[in-house]
């Protein structure tokens, strides 16, 4: 089943040793979990080596920033890193 969250953006970890990983980190009410979602810190991360995660990436910096609510939804994967849920799909309410 894929990841779904409605809160607020609780912290973000971007860092050499990750790459181009971006993690997220959600506060506020899970609606669902994916199946291979195991890690505790984060609950989606974000591959931000293509133009498009750069501009996810964007848009999560100002959600968290901001303090604005957000809807964010993950796959039922977890590709990009193991244990954490591959990003979705975002919506800034």
């Amino acid at each position: 089943m894929p990841s779904s969250h409605d809160g607020k953006i609780k912290s973000v970890l971007m860092g050499p040793v990750y790459g181009k990983k971006f993690f997220i980190k959600i506060e506020g009410t899970m609606k669902s979990t994916s199946s291979c979602q195991s890690n505790k810190n984060f609950d989606y991360v974000l591959d931000t080596s293509t133009t498009e995660g750069e501009q996810y990436m964007s848009i999560i910096l100002t959600a968290y920033a901001s303090g604005s609510p957000v809807s964010i939804s993950g796959y039922d994967h977890c590709t990009i890193y193991t244990g954490v849920t591959d990003f979705r799909v975002i919506t800034l309410r």
